[in-house]
């Protein structure tokens, strides 16, 4: 049985419309989930980006404590959904969609980030990374020459 080729590792950040059709790796803060449109906004700095969710977030999961005659799995952590600010990563094909697509609509207190309503990253995997050390990530790349380094602050 062949392995699934790997995702590209990138920084939200320096997605651009030539990355339509890659399989990425992308890491960001999970703003918002609409279980209405399975979309999630994801943001990293001021920059933003569509997931489509709905092959990997059961809705009816999330909202229940129990799951199919039983309880979910104690192993498995399925509060990250619901945490606002949350890091994520996500893996999945970046493609563009026909129309725009609806941007989750944020708090008031909630600063959105800039979104190209046409790109969506659509998602194979999305698993919780508390700890991601995005400085650290960021060099990492920029040293394996993904991109070329910024220097605003994250």
């Amino acid at each position: 049985m062949q392995r699934p080729a790997p995702g590209t590792v990138i920084m939200l950040d320096c997605i651009t419309d030539d990355d339509v059709g890659r399989k990425l790796r992308v890491a960001g803060r999970m703003l918002m989930y609409d279980p209405s449109t399975a979309l999630v906004l994801l943001s990293l700095s001021s920059h933003g980006l569509l997931v489509d969710a709905s092959l990997v977030i059961d809705p009816d999961a999330v909202l229940s404590t129990v799951k199919w005659g039983g309880t979910l799995d104690p192993n498995v952590d399925y509060n990250w959904i619901h945490e606002r600010k949350a890091w994520v990563w996500v893996l999945g094909w970046l493609e563009r969609s026909e129309q725009d697509l609806p941007i989750p609509e944020l708090p008031p207190y909630t600063s959105p980030p800039d979104v190209d309503p046409s790109i969506v990253l659509k998602a194979l995997n999305i698993t919780p990374a508390r700890d991601l050390d995005v400085v650290g990530l960021r060099s990492a790349l920029a040293a394996m020459g993904e991109f070329l380094p910024t220097t605003y602050p994250v």
